[in-house]
């Protein structure tokens, strides 16, 4: 059973829940510039018949969402909406840690790797990750079995089993929310059994096993997540 803080649930009424809108700004961190990096999509339809609105700062939200919750923070945006927000921790259940918007929309996540979503649509029912998260928190290149559930037709969980591989690529330094992370690129391919579909995901870890920031895959309706660590 989640464990769930009453006072941080109270809190998570003052989180603000933002759109993205037109497209990135150079001048961002590099975290900033993750964030921001699949608003276009929305855009259009944001700007038909109406001024050009202006792009969401992930350094203010993050700020905004710090001055609100005293407890640890992302912010996410899901590529396929453009949907930016800020979720604060809403439980812990061992090793899984789960975070919430105001409206109790939420992604769960085991050592920083998506294992769930609720209340988006087409969600990510759970996941088995096998020796992912070792191999992705551990910054180390190998093979995993992984599987993702969704509902079918008839409300019944459907596995979508994968064949992922892991590697390690160049070091980078994140600078987001007044937190700098010296970091290594762990970049994961699953190959789906007995289908085409081929998912990449990315991960920023740094060498205690923290993910600064991460692009994860919930689902071919959804597509992917960018999530930024605001506060651990």
């Amino acid at each position: 059973m989640i464990r769930r803080n009453p006072a941080r649930s109270a809190l998570l009424a003052s989180l603000v829940v933002l759109l993205a809108a037109c497209g990135s700004d150079r001048s961002q961190t590099d975290g900033g510039r993750a964030a921001l990096g699949a608003a276009k999509a929305i855009a259009a339809k944001m700007r038909a018949g109406k001024a050009p609105a202006q792009s969401p700062d992930p350094e203010q939200m993050a700020a905004t969402a710090k001055a609100s919750f005293e407890g640890p923070l992302i912010l996410a945006e899901i590529e396929n909406t453009g949907l930016m927000t800020a979720l604060g921790e809403y439980g812990r259940n061992g090793s899984v840690r789960t975070y919430s918007t105001p409206n109790k929309q939420t992604l769960s996540f085991r050592g920083g790797v998506l294992i769930a979503s609720r209340g988006l649509g087409f969600d990510l029912m759970s996941s088995d990750t096998g020796n992912a998260v070792a191999l992705i928190t551990g910054r180390r290149s190998g093979t995993s079995d992984r599987s993702y559930r969704y509902l079918d037709g008839e409300w019944r969980e459907r596995p979508l089993p994968m064949t992922c591989t892991y590697s390690s690529g160049a070091a980078r330094t994140l600078s987001f929310a007044g937190t700098s992370y010296a970091t290594v690129q762990i970049d994961e391919t699953c190959q789906a059994k007995g289908q085409s579909l081929t998912v990449t995901n990315s991960y920023w870890v740094t060498g205690n096993g923290t993910i600064a920031l991460s692009r994860q895959w919930i689902g071919p309706a959804l597509g992917h997540v960018t999530v930024q660590l605001v506060r651990p």
